[in-house]
């Protein structure tokens, strides 16, 4: 018997959900800590290794209906599950092993949920039919809310919490100078983190953030450091915009963990990210940054956390980023304040996830 399975975008190499698994399964954990937990994953011996649990594949539904059957309680998520801009296949993924959950008799919640954009009729049709079936939906930002308002989910109950990995901690001093040293970073002058994925409009907005790169290095003497979240297709970008460059930027060639991940990025004055876990690791630090959206569940956490953007990457301005460069550099001690006191309700609502779970599992 099992008392929760966990469905996420797990095994798959990306830094940001391999946090949020980590971090649901400390902080049930740390609530019931014999509790028995098994993970959907597409790499499932190493996310047993790696977190301590159970793990089948995602992709083997025999075998999940037979867990499921063994299982109490159905844990959908963290992450940006919810949506049809990846694909329709994976939205029917994860609408289809939240019904057959419900089916087998298990609670269901969907956990640090982000939610949408549903763009497709019949998707929206069908997201609302099954995710009014689950008992309990936290959800990591307000703007989701809206999303649910919109698609007539009614019936569970909504409770706006933030995200998990908000409440992990970084890795010791120690071993973030090994890695340092390891990659070759020197940290004589300011750090500047980028996380930069590819989407559409990839050549003019590459160019225009080596442009802010440089800028960055000629008038603060600060070095960009790119830091990829999903492997390898991140690396591949990082290494693109340097070419770009006038300037030699820092890059990391390897995929740490992430606590590791958030050690690196402790070390930073700055971070300038597409990737929502490079802002969520940010904030989570009280290092300001400036996000630059591809995605709405990027404007939503920005707005969320009350963090400037620097506009769609879709048709960014060189100018304008520059300008909100400077304002951000020079209010960058008030900024930091500003983070690491509202860090304090942001960590306690990441942690509210789990006691969530932990009552409707005892119910």
């Amino acid at each position: 018997m099992y008392d929760i399975m966990i469905s996420g975008y797990y095994g798959f190499r990306n830094s940001g959900d391999d946090a949020i698994l980590e971090a649901i399964i400390d902080n049930l954990r740390n609530i019931k800590d014999d509790i028995r937990i098994v993970v959907l994953s597409k790499t499932p011996k190493a996310t047993a290794a790696n977190y301590g649990v159970d793990s089948i594949d995602r992709f083997n539904l025999f075998k999940v209906i037979e867990t499921m059957r063994k299982t109490k309680l159905f844990l959908n998520g963290g992450g940006n599950l919810i949506q049809d801009v990846t694909s329709t296949r994976s939205l029917i993924y994860y609408l289809t092993t939240i019904f057959l959950a419900r089916l087998s008799g298990l609670k269901v919640m969907l956990y640090a949920n982000g939610i949408g954009p549903v763009a497709g009729h019949i998707n929206r049709y069908f997201t609302s039919k099954i995710i009014n079936l689950v008992d309990v939906i936290t959800l990591r930002e307000e703007a989701s809310g809206l999303e649910l308002k919109a698609l007539h989910i009614t019936k569970p109950e909504i409770i706006v919490t933030a995200d998990p990995a908000l409440g992990l901690e970084p890795a010791s001093p120690g071993e973030i100078e090994h890695i340092f040293a390891k990659e070759g970073i020197i940290t004589d002058c300011p750090l500047i983190g980028f996380s930069i994925r590819k989407w559409e409009g990839y050549e003019d907005y590459s160019r225009i953030i080596a442009q802010a790169a440089d800028y960055l290095e000629e008038k603060y003497n600060a070095k960009s450091l790119f830091i990829p979240l999903h492997f390898p297709t991140d690396l591949s970008v990082a290494e693109d915009i340097a070419t770009k460059m006038k300037r030699t930027p820092f890059i990391l060639k390897n995929m740490y963990s992430a606590d590791n991940t958030l050690g690196i990025m402790e070390k930073l004055d700055m971070v300038l990210g597409m990737r929502l876990h490079a802002l969520i690791y940010s904030v989570s630090l009280a290092v300001p940054v400036i996000g630059l959206i591809y995605d709405p569940k990027v404007q939503g956490f920005l707005e969320y956390v009350e963090q400037p953007s620097g506009g769609n990457v879709e048709n960014l301005n060189l100018e304008s980023l520059k300008r909100l460069i400077d304002e951000v550099w020079s209010n960058k001690a008030e900024i930091s304040l500003q983070l690491k006191e509202r860090n304090k309700l942001l960590k306690q609502k990441a942690y509210e996830n789990a006691e969530i779970a932990i009552k409707l599992l005892k119910k």
